[in-house]
């Protein structure tokens, strides 16, 4: 028997020889660090340019990224993705590594003209990860990339996930991944939005401090800030127009995105059709600080034709009220705090109305998925007489919107103010 055991140990241990370690292993300082990824389409020439940003690492042992660094950033043009990258490694005496990109921006015509072939390329890329947040922004990919902030030490890069991370806390945009982007893509009945970024500079090209040569930029920068700020709206794999912040929020509203934000409302109109809200009396105004948003959405068959019920439910914390009545209650009657409801309730609509015009009246666009919830309600209806023409129909479908709002901090919370 130990015969027989020692006659299998033999080859085991000789086998042991050829698994010595991983293959295609690297070290840490010997990559490029990609943290930012911008894709540019020239639609005049065809060319294709790709902008990427890597925060340089220290090659002291043990040490991290330099967390105060902005980063450098360099671009290649060519005919294609897969060479303007390969121009883009020649000039990196690092390999460079994707697998921890954060950001993928894509310039107005590549989201306009190619988005589908550039989800379809990032889909089969196995060293991207689905979690990298996607943008779009008009121009160009790479000025936005470009742009640095000379009071702050955080890479343009960062600064977008920063942003997108954050957007429970303004209320307006939200973050898109690759992965929720391949969804929207592939799934009936909801059509692809993704976050807007913004820089305040003018310039959108970025300026190549280090020289340019055959399609190469090195070093590029401008200083500018860096604001999200409304979405892209898509029909299909085709980019067309852009929600600005009012219509941002109410497609928030419909979505049922929790978020955490200020909004204002009043007993008055506004007096202009801007996206800000202008007042002719402010002490009409008032101010809320939203708690808690929730919406659900129903789909209901009447007479032949699908209408569509939205309610949304509003928690709000009460934080500038002007007008009470008579000016001397000490507290808020409950008759105001109705009217108070009422009037955040009309507001709230007032950004569901917006959304909802830009996106069926003008793109004819199902970015608030009323096509899948109808799928997901009435799924045999659905396959037989709406999958094929939900096109066709959607622009004229009945939307109807119910806003229910309660303010929470009112009663002996809420004092009247008064001057001596």
């Amino acid at each position: 028997m130990k015969k027989n055991k020692k006659i299998l140990l033999l080859p085991i241990l000789s086998l042991l020889f050829f698994f010595n370690g991983c293959w295609d292993y690297r070290e840490y300082e010997s990559m490029t660090q990609v943290y930012s990824l911008g894709i540019d389409l020239d639609s005049s020439s065809k060319n294709i340019t790709a902008t990427l940003q890597f925060i340089p690492i220290s090659k002291s042992l043990g040490e991290k990224a330099d967390a105060s660094s902005k980063g450098t950033v360099y671009s290649a043009s060519a005919i294609n993705l897969e060479e303007a990258l390969t121009k883009l490694q020649q000039a990196s005496p690092n390999k460079l590594f994707f697998g921890y990109l954060q950001v993928l921006v894509l310039g107005e015509d590549t989201a306009k003209y190619i988005m589908k072939d550039i989800a379809e390329y990032f889909r089969r890329t196995p060293s991207v990860r689905n979690s990298v947040s996607m943008v779009v922004v008009p121009g160009k990919a790479e000025g936005v990339i470009a742009t640095l902030d000379p009071n702050s030490s955080t890479s343009s890069g960062k600064k977008i996930r920063t942003l997108l991370t954050s957007y429970n806390s303004n209320g307006n945009v939200y973050s898109v991944t690759l992965h929720d982007l391949l969804i929207m893509l592939t799934r009936e009945g909801v059509e692809p939005v993704v976050p807007r970024i913004l820089t305040t500079s003018i310039n959108n090209e970025g300026t190549a401090l280090g020289g340019a040569s055959d399609d190469l930029r090195f070093a590029i920068e401008k200083q500018g800030n860096i604001v999200a700020s409304g979405m892209a709206a898509f029909k299909g794999d085709k980019f067309v127009g852009w929600l600005n912040d009012k219509e941002t929020l109410g497609l928030n509203w419909i979505l049922g995105n929790k978020i955490n934000t200020y909004k204002a409302a009043s007993s008055e109109e506004l007096t202009t059709d801007s996206s800000f809200p202008l007042y002719s009396d402010p002490t009409k105004l008032e101010y809320f600080y939203i708690t808690r948003s929730g919406s659900k959405i129903k789909v209901k068959i009447e007479d032949d034709r699908p209408v569509i019920y939205v309610n949304v439910k509003i928690e709000a914390a009460l934080r500038k009220y002007f007008s009470f009545e008579g000016g001397e209650a000490e507290f808020i009657s409950s008759a105001e705090v109705d009217e108070i409801e009422k009037n955040l309730e009309k507001s709230i609509y007032s950004d569901i109305e917006a959304a909802l015009r830009r996106g069926k009246e003008e793109f004819n666009s199902d970015i608030f998925g009323f096509g899948f919830n109808f799928y997901r309600q009435h799924t045999k209806e659905w396959r037989n007489n709406y999958q094929w023409n939900w096109d066709d129909i959607f622009r004229d479908v009945s939307v109807k919107v119910n806003v229910d709002a309660k303010v929470n901090n009112t009663g002996t919370n809420i004092k009247g103010f008064s001057i001596k």
